[in-house]
């Protein structure tokens, strides 16, 4: 069979493109598949660590509590033998963190106190044990949570001796704070770990132990959140290859007893195969955070191993989650394109066949043209037919058409720089949410604890004024770090935050100390002169975090450039309904090629360009404009304008 030129070049033309698109889409999915699957282990660390967190986050303050409540026994601060004195330490302690089911305190002579939470008839349960010469009383008290009595009652029937116990056994054993094996707790009848404390005598003789309970329910609950993908899962496994944490965690007990799941023998075969190896020898030994890949029925999983705690608590976090659920939508979309492609390619084919013939008609005028002119039957010196500047035009459309799909190849390279950029961005609002998540429980923690430490100074007859003062200050800035995590989570979801009357020459004065030590260190005066102004209106703590960031880069420009002479100078001028911030420095100033104010592009060699742009878009919101002072040429200024009080 003879094909027409007009064929051969409609279907190389189509077949060309075929292979082009083919080639594009499969070099596009090699690439995003390595890039999801990088994503996917960067998360599965990520999940790691927020799990060990969040364990430590569980285990620290509970064995933390248990050791302040044995210094404060030892330290005699309080009478440990009055029964009613030593539950409301313990009652405050355990309402300072959600965390803890339950704190108590047994002494040697089988003299028992318990406080605990509780599902009724009051929200917390006191237990409070006497032995004495004439007998034993076990007495119930169920309390609000401002201390007031719901009920009380005795329970001659208890018989429970807290120097039987583990806990108590192993503190005693060991005369150091220590944590127990997973076991039932006696009261609860839920399954937990225990963190206990030795109280010693002045003379060293052992008074009693402090213990601490925390309920491995509520690990699990949180692994069940983790939202790694559609089909993860996350364990935490005992040094002995115990499953004792996961998100559908339904433990029972007969009498007393935990029996855990190993690994070996879990319900779920996927885990099995990821983790069961981990117990081979007897025992779970993991040092460091691993990631690995690993191969189920056919379908490939990834997977990480992580420590808690170390050999004080030996947990391990074991995470896995399958390939596809972070890489199948590239599957499904590389399969639709090359359907595309090939349709594509047919109708192009077409289109060919048609530009072919429009091409080839004026070329074949020209060839009978040729022919007849060498036969003498035309002569060269004739007028040029009409297809030749149809030849002509059909050449410059061709011309036309390259040039328009080169443009549109450009439009192409820009949007896949702007999808990248895009996802660096969604990337660090996760990042700065989870930050800002993790934060706001240790700065809590933080503020009850030293609102417990004040309240116990104070209790005191002759108490430290000085002491009340660091503490009331320590519990101010604890609470100053909860407002600009708070504000910062807020500016996140796109919450502007709550606007004030405010004086800005303290917010100055404020982060002029907040500033001083790291000013000091860098050599650097911060220079400012207070202005009688009226109040301005605005979200002070995202104001104060604009001047930080401003008056930060400036000591730092300075310090890098190993500037010779090292000064900020912080100006406040009225200017017409708004007051004007100046913050200048002495350093080198802008470098010409910097796009300032946009995102991703930093002059700093650890910069991610994120600051002046989350600070302009700060005073804007608080009805202000943020600028750089080009005209300055002696020192380098930056200027922002908040709106008086009206």
């Amino acid at each position: 069979m003879k094909f027409s030129l007009g064929s051969v070049l409609a279907i190389s033309l189509a077949g060309l493109q075929f292979l082009a698109i083919t080639i594009v889409v499969s070099t596009t999915y090699v690439t995003s598949e390595k890039a999801m699957l990088e994503l996917a282990r960067l998360r599965l660390a990520e999940a790691g660590k927020n799990a060990s967190q969040h364990s430590q986050s569980f285990l620290k303050p509970a064995r933390e509590t248990a050791e302040l409540v044995s210094r404060v026994f030892e330290s005699s601060v309080l009478d440990v033998e009055d029964a009613a004195e030593v539950e409301k330490f313990l009652f405050q302690s355990l309402q300072a963190d959600q965390h803890l089911s339950g704190l108590y305190f047994g002494d040697e002579a089988g003299n028992f106190i318990y406080v605990m939470r509780s599902s009724g008839p009051g929200p917390f349960r006191t237990k409070i044990i006497d032995v004495a010469e004439d007998g034993r009383t076990t007495q119930l008290i169920w309390r609000t949570a401002d201390f007031s009595v719901v009920e009380q009652r005795y329970d001659p029937e208890d018989r429970f001796d807290a120097r039987q116990r583990p806990w108590y056994e192993s503190a005693t054993k060991e005369r150091q704070s220590i944590w127990t094996a997973p076991y039932i707790f006696f009261s609860s009848q839920q399954p937990g770990i225990t963190a206990a404390t030795p109280v010693s005598y002045p003379d060293g003789r052992l008074r009693g132990v402090i213990g601490v309970d925390i309920e491995i329910a509520a690990i699990s609950e949180f692994l069940a959140n983790l939202g790694i993908s559609e089909n993860s899962s996350a364990l935490i496994l005992n040094e002995n290859g115990d499953v004792i944490a996961y998100p559908t965690f339904e433990q029972t007990a007969a009498d007393g007893a935990l029996d855990f799941d190993s690994i070996a023998s879990f319900d779920d075969p996927v885990a099995r195969a990821a983790f069961a190896e981990l117990a081979a020898n007897g025992g779970i030994t993991v040092t460091r955070e691993t990631l690995s890949e690993f191969e189920y029925r056919k379908n490939t999983y990834v997977s990480l191993v992580k420590p808690v705690l170390g050999k004080d608590v030996p947990w391990t976090i074991a995470i896995y989650a399958p390939q596809n659920d972070f890489i199948q939508t590239i599957k499904d979309n590389r399969r639709r394109n090359v359907w595309i492609a090939a349709a594509v390619s047919i109708v192009t084919a077409c289109l060919g066949l048609l530009l072919a013939e429009l091409i080839l008609r004026p070329v074949r005028a020209f060839a009978v043209r040729t022919a007849l002119v060498s036969q003498g039957e035309a002569l060269a010196s004739q007028p040029l037919p009409g297809t030749y500047r149809e030849l002509e035009r059909a050449n410059k459309t061709l011309i036309d058409e390259i040039a328009q799909r080169r443009e549109a190849d450009a439009k192409i390279l820009q949007l896949n720089r702007d999808l990248s950029h895009f996802s660096r961005l969604d990337l660090m609002g996760q990042m700065a949410t989870g930050l800002a998540h993790e934060l706001s429980q240790p700065l809590t923690a933080i503020s009850q604890n030293v609102d417990a430490a004040i309240t116990m100074v104070k209790e005191k007859p002759d108490p430290d004024q000085e002491l009340i003062g660091i503490l009331t200050e320590l519990d101010e800035h604890a609470h100053r770090g909860g407002d600009i995590i708070r504000t910062l989570r807020g500016f996140i979801r796109k919450d502007k935050g709550e606007s004030k009357p405010f004086d800005l020459n303290a917010l100055i004065t404020q982060t002029i100390s907040l500033l001083q030590n790291e000013a000091t260190t860098n050599d650097v005066d911060i220079r400012f002169a207070r202005r009688t102004l009226p109040e301005v209106i605005g979200n002070r703590v995202q104001l104060a975090q604009v001047l930080v960031n401003l008056v930060r880069n400036a000591i730092e420009a300075m310090a890098d450039a190993d500037s010779t002479q090292r000064t900020v100078t912080i100006r406040v001028e009225p200017k017409g309904d708004h007051a004007e911030v100046s913050v200048e420095d002495t350093g080198p100033g802008v470098s010409p090629g910097i796009t300032l104010f946009k995102r991703f592009e930093t002059s700093k060699t650890g910069g991610m360009g994120l600051g002046l742009s989350l600070c302009r878009t700060i005073v804007e919101n608080n009805g202000g404009k943020l600028w750089y002072d080009r005209e300055s040429l002696e020192v380098s200024r930056f200027c922002f304008t908040i709106p008086f009080q009206a």
